[in-house]
């Protein structure tokens, strides 16, 4: 789930930069710029991966805990940080990095503090 998420973030983050910025919202500017996005390869990855990402997450919730799933995605934070800076090249300041290790651990000390996963099935008995 996390890993297919952070994926499609990273392909879209790619196929995005390659069209370059938009400085115009005319809507002609914004009905080219919306053409270059569907016919991009990368986009087209980008959300079967973030498609493919909400059916996990849908499995997920289908048979835990949303207070037990939603911090298993908070480590989507830093690895997208971490692969966007790897991968992609972006400029990560040490404040961001700290910010997004806190956040995340935040979430994660929320969700998982004595907390065991239950399936629905063991929630409704």
């Amino acid at each position: 789930m996390v890993i297919t998420q952070v994926a499609g973030n990273l392909c879209l983050g790619k196929g995005i930069k390659q069209l370059g910025e938009l400085n115009s919202f005319n809507p002609l500017a914004l009905l080219q710029f919306g053409w270059q996005i569907a016919i991009n390869p990368w986009t087209w990855l980008a959300l079967a991966l973030l498609v493919a990402s909400l059916i996990f997450y849908l499995v997920a919730l289908s048979r835990l805990e949303l207070s037990y799933v939603l911090p298993l995605i908070a480590s989507n934070y830093v690895l997208t940080t971490l692969a966007a800076w790897l991968v992609l090249g972006d400029r990560v300041s040490p404040s961001r990095w700290i910010g997004t290790v806190l956040i995340t651990c935040g979430v994660m000390l929320v969700g998982f503090i004595d907390r065991k996963p239950t399936t629905t099935q063991d929630s409704k008995v």
